[in-house]
């Protein structure tokens, strides 16, 4: 790739609510650590505003994304990011996979493309994670009736967004380190 004319295989939307609701959740699990959360008649703390005010942001971006998602003409098609509901789509993930485990077994990546069945089906995994979290996040405020039962899934599926994020960002880190992705493709603000 050129660095006097870069191309990306994302679009800038994209992108940018990437960015976004990645800075959200990075922000959410970080105050998530150190926070102290309202018990009884005791507020939350600054930091637990920090996290609800960084939720309703995550929320406001993956209703973005969703909306990116079936809106847009090209990138990565909706039925790839969720794979479960097609014979062929479930097939071609299992041979994808088959393809990661056997290239992870040599210390190798796959060649990477736009459109590997694995890595788009695991994205589409974040992205409904990460919208449970903000939804179970957003409800337990605005709907005090539900709110331990909403909670309740919120903490369960808290660590899952941990292994998520750092599965995420570890292995496009090791991909870029190893020469199969450029991360500035993502990260850069331009078109």
């Amino acid at each position: 790739m050129s660095d006097l004319q870069p191309t990306t295989r994302h679009s800038w939307p994209t992108r940018l609510i990437h960015a976004g609701l990645a800075l959200s959740i990075i922000t959410q699990l970080s105050t998530s650590l150190v926070m102290r959360t309202p018990h009884g008649t005791s507020p939350g703390d600054l930091l637990f505003e920090v996290h609800e005010y960084s939720g309703y942001a995550a929320l406001g971006f993956a209703a973005l994304f969703w909306l990116v998602l079936v809106l847009r003409s090209k990138g990565t098609s909706f039925g790839s990011l969720i794979p479960w509901f097609s014979a062929e789509r479930r097939a071609a993930l299992i041979a994808d996979t088959k393809a990661h485990l056997n290239s992870a077994r040599h210390l190798s990546f796959p060649d990477m493309d736009d459109h590997r069945p694995m890595a788009s089906a695991i994205h589409g995994l974040g992205l409904l994670l990460m919208t449970l979290m903000a939804m179970t996040g957003t409800a337990s405020v605005l709907l005090p009736g539900v709110r331990e039962q909403v909670l309740g899934i919120h903490v369960l599926f808290a660590n899952v967004v941990w292994a998520y994020l750092i599965g995420h960002a570890g292995l496009a880190l090791l991909a870029h380190w190893t020469g199969h992705l450029d991360l500035r493709e993502m990260w850069r603000v331009g078109n």
